[in-house]
């Protein structure tokens, strides 16, 4: 049997909405943005354009031409209803679509995005910032990026179950002002460790997600620095 076969040149991905999605909407799977060309109905199979240049809505703030622009679900659109996603040029939080092809004024209400489905998954995980939530706060697992942890003092960190397989997480201590400690609601190797705990900036792991039966599991890729443990 073939490794792989091939299948289409990746311009667009089947999708099969659980509420009916409009033409035009933004829908994030993961850390893969999509862009329904036409209107979806609840529970049919629809598909999602993922390569091309597409004029995406905008929140307030001039963006260059080949500035990098991200998807934020809760953003402010110029001139639209606030809350309803925006696109921006700040990578906290929020899911990289692709490169600015024109420059849009500060006010403009929209930007033309040259998206490629390949280099978005490669870049989300690369670039996508995931800010610090601080002490006693976890650490959100709705995308793939990285966390950059900083201390005050002795302080702790949580970490849920993966939410898609291929997941990735690059946590490293920024700055050391006391160790963190991170929780993970499961195991992270094979042993069954389930804390991990930086004690230096420059600490750093790197976590894949995976199927183990019928759950996902985080797995540790490689780890420079933190002490693992279960607790």
């Amino acid at each position: 049997m073939a490794q792989a076969t091939y299948r289409h040149g990746g311009e667009a991905v089947d999708y099969t909405p659980g509420s009916a999605v409009a033409a035009g909407a933004v829908v994030v799977q993961g850390s893969l943005p999509g862009f329904a060309r036409s209107a979806i109905e609840a529970n049919k199979l629809g598909s999602l354009g993922t390569v091309g240049v597409f004029r995406i809505v905008k929140a307030n703030g001039a963006i260059t031409a080949g500035a990098a622009v991200y998807w934020d679900a809760d953003g402010d659109p110029e001139g639209g209803t606030a809350g309803t996603g925006a696109a921006t040029t700040t990578p906290t939080g929020n899911t990289f679509l692709g490169f600015a092809v024109a420059a849009a004024a500060e006010a403009g209400t929209t930007v033309d995005v040259l998206c490629n489905g390949s280099q978005v998954s490669l870049q989300s995980v690369i670039v996508n910032a995931i800010a610090d939530p601080g002490n006693a706060g976890a650490i959100p697992v709705t995308q793939s990026g990285h966390v950059a942890i900083v201390t005050a003092g002795a302080e702790t960190r949580t970490i849920a179950a993966p939410t898609f397989t291929g997941q990735e997480l690059l946590l490293f201590m920024k700055t050391d002002a006391g160790d963190a400690v991170i929780t993970v609601a499961t195991g992270i190797n094979q042993t069954g460790n389930n804390t991990i705990t930086m004690n230096d900036a420059g600490d750093v792991i790197r976590l894949v997600a995976v199927e183990v039966g019928a759950n996902l599991r985080w797995r540790v890729v490689f780890n420079d620095g933190c002490t693992l443990a279960t607790v």
